[in-house]
């Protein structure tokens, strides 16, 4: 009964300072004004995509709009072991931890700690010198809360919380990052050895070439000059092949890197560049890019530091504290759990800062320009990602049409080269328009390999600038960064209608941006 009325003691106690405190606090508060942070206006989307676009179906999964079936296989494997991507699982894993770390403030800290010492005094009695060994036996915990009256520390948490928004948004940035440069380098690499094969077989075809052009010099017929200049020809050629040798390795081995191999140079890949199952649909709305993993992770950032700043300005109120403690004090180890050797105490408090040097004042001017440079570079990153979706949207109509006038360029100038040299060994034309035949149909193939790889490289960074496939929904965290303003017409950031409790994720597991 005793340890009972003493428990009744301690909350009514508790009680009475809570509400003292708190009524000072409200008096404090009233006489201190706490500004509302409001939104900066952001750059508005257009309703649709003004450059040109192809007309075509929507595809089901980028990755699947290209016809190479090991690119599939190649993008699991880099998935899996590349080493940026394990470090960005790790940054995720770290702003999750560091969200509960931010929303632990707002519950009451409560320690247990049991503790003994033996303690021994000396004296003097007379002329005899005496000794006494005490010891000493605590048994108790304590409670430590901070009241949050006025929402700071739950703006701490939404902040901490908007952070950890950020970097699964970051983690899904770096998925599809990941994915877009496999596949650049995948196609890098099978562009470097058609380019090798084409000028392997120029090698040979030159080289063919050359043994005609010494056999009739031999018999008198060509001139000296004929042969210098095939010579040459031929050397040039063999200069080439060394140059593209050299470029096959070293797309080989980056792509190894990527994937997490070592740069062993012996990747296989495709014989021949895919092509596009599908042209880019007209009409793509611009809403699409509310998945962009950049963009969900500046407004999320945006939104922390809104936060921030509230709770900066927060800091000029009066703090509340309520501390409590309680246990058992003891000489006799066995007596620890004797209620009738209980002590305890409780505190309660209210701290209002007067003068500091204009430091909390500073730091709420500080976070609110944080906030401003945050707005600003989140509609220089909305505006930098309209352009990029434009510019590939442009860009898929010219390189269609370029890659179509290559084509029929190539077939004309082979063509052009054949009749060359059928004139050249019947003696209607000279050496000169030989060479310049096969230059020019020598560069028209080259050339139209690289405008293949340019259009599928062009087809990733559309992708890219979409954040996805034409028709995938909104991928990370479930948060859109735009909302309208009827009244204006511009677009705000737009806040989550309540705070997500956080769950243990493991990083492999969120949606695969390349779907």
């Amino acid at each position: 009964m005793k340890f009972v009325s003493e428990s009744k003691s301690v909350v009514e106690t508790a009680l009475r300072l809570s509400a003292a405190a708190t009524g000072m606090a409200l008096l404090a508060g009233c006489a201190l004004p706490v500004k509302d942070r409001s939104a900066e206006s952001i750059v508005a989307p257009p309703s649709n995509w003004t450059a040109l676009s192809d007309v075509g179906a929507v595809g089901t999964g980028w990755m699947h709009d290209f016809e190479d079936a090991q690119l599939r296989a190649v993008l699991e494997e880099a998935l899996r072991h590349n080493y940026s991507l394990k470090a960005a699982a790790a940054r995720l894993e770290s702003a999750r931890a560091g969200a509960v770390i931010g929303g632990a403030a707002r519950w009451p800290q409560i320690e247990l700690s049991v503790d003994g010492s033996r303690r021994k005094r000396s004296g003097t009695s007379g002329f005899a010198i005496t000794s006494a060994i005490s010891d000493s036996f605590n048994l108790g915990g304590s409670v430590s809360w901070e009241i949050g009256l006025w929402g700071k520390l739950n703006h701490r948490h939404r902040a901490s919380i908007a952070d950890w928004q950020a970097s699964q948004a970051d983690y899904y940035g770096a998925r599809l990052s990941l994915a877009g440069a496999t596949a650049r380098a995948w196609f890098n690499a099978i562009e470097s050895d058609l380019q090798l094969r084409l000028a392997r077989d120029t090698v040979a075809s030159f080289e063919k070439n050359l043994t005609v052009v010494q056999e009739g010099f031999e018999r008198g017929i060509n001139p000296a000059l004929d042969l210098r200049l095939t010579r040459a020809n031929v050397e040039s050629a063999r200069s080439t092949l060394q140059q593209r040798l050299r470029q096959h390795d070293v797309a080989v081995r980056t792509l190894e890197i990527i994937i997490g191999r070592y740069p062993a140079g012996r990747i296989k890949h495709s014989e021949a560049l895919p092509r596009l199952r599908s042209g880019v649909p007209a009409g793509l709305p611009s809403e699409l890019l509310q998945r962009r993993p950049d963009l969900v992770a500046a407004e999320r950032r945006l939104e922390a530091l809104s936060h921030r700043s509230q709770e900066a300005q927060k800091a000029r109120l009066p703090s509340i504290r309520l501390t409590g403690s309680g246990g058992t004090s003891s000489n006799e180890f066995d007596s620890l759990l004797n209620s009738d050797f209980s002590v305890w105490a409780i505190a309660g408090g209210i701290t209002q800062p007067l003068f500091q040097g204009g430091r909390l004042k500073a730091g709420g001017k500080r976070a609110e320009a944080n906030y401003r440079e945050s707005a600003a570079n989140f509609a220089q990153t909305a505006l930098r990602a309209f352009r990029e979706v434009e510019s590939a949207l442009t860009a898929s109509v010219y390189l269609r049409e370029e890659e179509a006038a290559l084509g029929a360029a190539s077939e004309e100038s082979i063509g052009a080269e054949e009749l060359a040299w059928e004139r050249y060994q019947k003696g209607l034309t000279d050496i000169i328009t030989v060479l310049e035949s096969q230059r020019r149909s020598f560069t028209a193939r080259r050339t139209l390999l690289q405008i293949s790889n340019q259009r599928l490289q062009n087809r990733i960074d559309l992708y890219l600038a979409l954040g996805g496939d034409f028709g995938l929904p909104v991928i990370g965290p479930a948060v859109g960064f735009l909302r309208d303003d009827q009244s204006t017409g511009k677009a705000y950031p737009r806040k989550p209608e309540r705070v997500p409790k956080l769950k243990p994720a493991e990083p492999t597991e969120p949606t695969d941006p390349t779907n």
